[in-house]
């Protein structure tokens, strides 16, 4: 690109580069600013990424059997061998990773303006839309917190919306390579995050309603080949076929027992099984205890199915109650982190709701995205963090909606915005009404 392209660029593109560089600097100010050290989860993704760089492999212990090793229970493996990299590169240096994941954020962003501009290429908005959603994304204060952390969610989320982007563009030109890079992204995706398989069934179910054999099965076949070297590495270290790990089936377990509140909240019993077995052990005593559960406490784990839909899409679950910050300065996060939880789940079922009534291909398939994004949570475990993967598709969904309701005249008697506000608002109240003593717990927090 010369200067006077690359000038004109700039010119045409100033807002959006604007909110891209935005979002990075607000992601990189803010990591250093805190400088949060790992802890938990993030400690251990840490650990495991030192041992790939230092030549141990995925492990978590090294100097222990790894038949009992952890580190095949834990999220991953991908994000752990980003940082591997990382550290290969750079040396042991959180910046260095806090600097990558303020870049991600900020390319999310950008690809999150992409898709929008894809899904709506018939609405004249379109440009508009598209960079209120980045905008929305970028500058998502539970975005920005998480990137600031060693944890899976901003290398994911960037995998995701990739995703996302590299479909619609398909749909827009097609072509064989597109199915390749959109299986080769939708693998990766996988790799980083096990739930996001769950929107590969859509990406299927395009490809069979256009009778595009051919691109099923490219795409389908990169995305398999994609996991052929972690599974083989898993069978020839543990003997069992485990492309995932045994991360997910846990889930199913440490959701669901008798007395659980639906949240990821493990019990002495969980560890004491683990201590006394072999982790390879763990994705069938999952499942088994699973099953167990459900035939004798059928009724129970409906109500724990309902209660988690109504946390998932709760505004009073905001992010914020992190082990770094404290006062003021937690409160203002939490404030903002709710505040942006009620804009995002309002407008954007506002928008979901005006884009399934337009009738609209795309718009529909962006819907049925968001339909399946959550559905494993539902039966497994729900934390604020697990429903990050629906913001960039809630963010394209409220960008239209309030571009479309300030484009008329009395915008405030819309009825599916006011209908929507009754039903997040409903829902919220609820969720602090079967939480209560938690909450108060919480709240006390700041009092004593």
């Amino acid at each position: 690109m010369n200067k006077e392209k690359l000038l004109f660029f700039l010119r045409q593109n100033k807002i959006l580069i604007l909110i891209v560089a935005g979002s990075f600097l607000a992601s990189l100010a803010y990591s250093f600013h805190f400088q949060i050290r790992p802890a938990v989860d993030a400690r251990a993704y840490d650990v495991i990424a030192q041992n790939i760089a230092r030549g141990f492999g995925f492990r978590e212990e090294p100097q222990k059997d790894i038949l009992h090793d952890y580190a095949i229970a834990r999220v991953g493996p991908l994000y752990e061998y980003f940082l591997a990299v990382i550290y290969k590169v750079f040396g042991h240096s959180y910046g260095a990773v806090w600097f990558f994941h303020a870049l991600l954020h900020a390319l999310s962003a950008w690809l999150v303006y992409l898709a929008a501009v894809l899904i709506f290429a018939g609405n004249a908005k379109k440009e508009k839309i598209g960079l209120i959603a980045a905008a929305i994304f970028g500058f998502y204060p539970d975005l920005i917190e998480i990137s600031a952390m060693l944890m899976t969610e901003t290398f994911y989320l960037f995998l995701v919306c990739l995703m996302v982007y590299l479909f619609f563009l398909y749909l827009a030109k097609g072509g064989g390579g597109l199915a390749v890079l959109l299986g080769l992204v939708s693998g990766l995706a996988v790799l980083a995050r096990p739930p996001v398989l769950f929107l590969v069934p859509v990406i299927l179910f395009y490809f069979w309603r256009q009778k595009l054999w051919r691109q099923t099965w490219l795409f389908i076949a990169v995305l398999s080949l994609v996991f052929v070297p972690w599974t083989a590495r898993n069978y020839l270290t543990y003997g069992e076929i485990m492309p995932f790990g045994a991360a997910g089936s846990y889930n199913f377990w440490i959701g669901n027992w008798h007395g659980a509140d639906g949240e990821q909240s493990p019990q002495p019993f969980h560890s004491a099984w683990q201590v006394a077995h072999e982790i390879k052990e763990l994705n069938g005593e999952s499942m088994r205890q699973f099953k167990i559960f459900i035939q004798q406490y059928p009724a129970e784990f409906l109500k724990l199915t309902a209660l988690r839909v109504n946390k998932y899409f709760s505004v009073i679950r905001p992010m914020g109650w992190w082990f770094y910050q404290t006062g003021l300065g937690q409160a203002l996060m939490i404030f903002s982190s709710a505040l942006a939880s009620l804009f995002l789940f309002v407008f954007g079922l506002a928008g979901a709701i005006k884009a399934w009534r337009a009738k609209d291909k795309k718009r529909n398939y962006l819907l049925a995205f968001a339909v399946v994004t959550p559905l494993i949570i539902y039966i497994t475990v729900v934390e604020t963090r697990y429903r990050f993967q629906i913001y960039s598709l809630l963010s394209i969904f409220s960008a239209f909606f309030v571009v479309e309701l300030f484009g008329v005249k009395k915008w405030w008697l819309d009825k599916i915005l006011w209908w929507s506000l009754l039903f997040v608002i409903a829902n919220g109240l609820l969720d602090l009404i079967l939480s209560f003593d938690k909450f108060k717990e919480r709240i006390a927090l700041f009092f004593y």
